[in-house]
């Protein structure tokens, strides 16, 4: 496996990345490593695409990707030379559909955020395979210990089952349901299991997307009632209801990651409008009526949502985006509601702060 910087060569912090492309041999942890020393800021995302090779191997390789915070991502990190005849910046970086499989499966697990669809990196369908390991002796002396090797001389216990072990204790390290071992190890040496888009969310094997429940808690002599992404890299950092005593309406407070830093002053962001889809209708709150400040690297956009409150407490979906410049970041992140949801809304409405 070899490792190279690519960029699509926007602004946004997804927009570079590592390439991490080939078969895992022995070597690929210390070339990551090596890799990673000799760049002053490399980028917090990491794109796999390899058929897999050494299982201890890729078990390193996924514990460094978790110690670096890197995002994983299954694809395949493709040059395309725009002109031969421009006098420069000819060339652009871009991911195709992929395959990680085999110990490069378990090194995706690494991946603090997991994607094998990435919504970064829009691409055909990419798999992610798992399949049973051989546990051969000498495989064996890759994954064990001396004392794990000498148990297994003066017991019943094979290679197998101890790496195994190994495997499981991998998968809960890195918060993964143990349950993918089982998939695994149900599938030949020679075949490949694929989990389904079902599977994948419900083992961990990928991230969830969109906002968590939505949770209620006293401020200001009032409530409020707020949610927050599942992905931790989301720009968003939260959505909160709440009213402000004196006016009474309902209000959205968006609270996002200060990633602009060339816009000292917030009314100079390329913000055009906040969008707001209840049940997959679209509406936006344009600009002049966001009121926008900056606080401890994030920013704060305080969206007036009275002439639609009536339609969120009764929505069974709502999702929240941003109409604005790419080098301003964005997201669209959302939820199913249930009654508790929309109750706890429309208390954080009536109980102002």
């Amino acid at each position: 496996m070899t490792f190279s910087m690519a960029t699509n060569k926007g602004n946004m912090s997804t927009s570079a990345w590592i390439a991490a492309t080939g078969v895992i041999d022995m070597e690929t942890p210390s070339r990551f490593r090596a890799f990673l020393e000799s760049e002053q800021n490399p980028p917090s995302q990491i794109v796999l695409h390899s058929p897999g090779g050494n299982l201890a191997a890729g078990l390193e390789l996924g514990r460094m990707i978790r110690e670096a915070g890197l995002t994983a991502h299954v694809g395949r990190s493709e040059r395309t030379f725009e002109s031969y005849n421009a006098p420069c910046d000819t060339w652009y970086d871009g991911v195709e559909a992929g395959i990680c499989a085999s110990s490069c499966a378990y090194a995706f697990l690494g991946g603090r955020e997991r994607f094998v669809d990435s919504p970064y990196y829009p691409t055909g369908p990419n798999l992610l395979g798992f399949h049973q390991f051989y546990g051969s002796p000498e495989r064996g002396r890759q994954m064990l210990t001396a004392a794990q090797a000498a148990e297994i001389e003066t017991t019943a216990l094979s290679v197998a089952q101890a790496i195994t072990g190994q495997i499981v204790l991998y998968a809960i390290e890195m918060g993964i349901d143990p349950r993918v071992v089982a998939f695994a190890s149900s599938t030949p040496s020679d075949d490949l299991y694929y989990p389904t888009s079902g599977e994948l969310k419900e083992l961990s094997i990928v991230s969830g997307s969109g906002l968590r429940a939505w949770f209620m808690e006293p401020y200001a002599g009032g409530l409020v009632t707020a949610a927050r992404p599942y992905r931790s890299d989301s720009m968003l950092q939260q959505v909160t209801a709440f009213c402000q005593r004196g006016s009474g309406t309902a209000n959205c407070l968006i609270t996002m990651d200060l990633a602009t830093p060339s816009y000292p002053n917030p009314d100079d962001l390329p913000l055009r409008a906040v969008d707001l889809a209840i049940d997959g209708q679209m509406h936006s709150v344009a600009r002049r009526e966001l009121t926008v400040r900056y606080g401890d690297r994030a920013i704060f956009i305080t969206v007036p949502v009275e002439r639609f409150k009536s339609r969120i407490l009764e929505a069974r979906r709502i999702e929240f985006g941003l109409d604005a410049a790419r080098v301003m970041g964005g997201f669209r992140e959302g939820n199913d509601m249930d009654d508790v949801a929309r109750n706890s809304i429309a208390l954080a409405w009536r109980n102002c702060i």
